[in-house]
């Protein structure tokens, strides 16, 4: 039976481990500190995707409670040492389990464009259940066209598998889901590869 693409791309973060968490710590969002600043002390924050546990141990670090899920074995070890004061849970985010209404926050950056596009709104259904009314959620994803896979100096030329969206298209797909849009916005990369554009989107509850 063929490897499925999330089960691919699991082992590609297992197999870079450290080395990717020490080429890509240094890439932190423009977003983060003002996301911050829209959280009261201690609320309850879900970060998507943790890798190896930076934004969680820049929000912890400032007072909020933070829960990390990453499909990476190797990244929540590392993430488990980066943010001790965070919990951290291994698996699969299209299968996340929370009771409703559990999360006052959510930071789904550069995670979202690993799933299908067909997968892309059962991942914000499940979001929007368990972000509380009012709550606020911060994805972002790369933009362009179609679903490939691609290779770059990053991860050490091992294939991901990427889903690109246009700013309109990812609002629209939230906006079903449920979500208000306060703020999106492109950026160009930070980490200067060619070709690379983000979409950022903020959606509220």
């Amino acid at each position: 039976m063929s490897k499925s693409i999330y089960q691919q791309t699991r082992e590609v973060y297992n197999k870079l481990g450290k080395v990717y968490i020490k080429d890509s710590r240094n890439f932190a969002p423009i977003e983060r500190p003002t996301f911050r600043k829209a959280f009261f002390k201690g609320a309850r924050i879900l970060d998507v995707g943790c890798g190896g546990g930076w934004d969680a141990k820049f929000f912890s670090a400032s007072g909020l409670r933070v829960t990390g899920i990453d499909a990476s074995d190797v990244f929540i070890r590392e993430a488990r040492k980066a943010a001790p004061k965070a919990n951290f849970i291994q698996g699969d985010l299209l299968k996340i389990s929370f009771p409703m209404n559990t999360f006052d926050g959510i930071w789904a950056q550069a995670v979202l464009h690993h799933l299908k596009r067909k997968d892309v709104p059962k991942a914000l259904r499940k979001f929007h259940k368990i972000l509380k009314p009012g709550g606020l959620m911060h994805v972002r994803v790369k933009k362009g066209i179609g679903e490939k896979y691609e290779k770059e100096k990053l991860s050490g030329w091992n294939e991901r598998f990427y889903t690109y969206f246009s700013k309109k298209e990812m609002e629209r797909i939230m906006r079903k889901e449920g979500f208000k849009i306060p703020y999106s916005g492109i950026f160009p990369d930070k980490l200067n590869r060619k070709g690379v554009t983000w979409i950022a989107i903020w959606a509220k509850k």
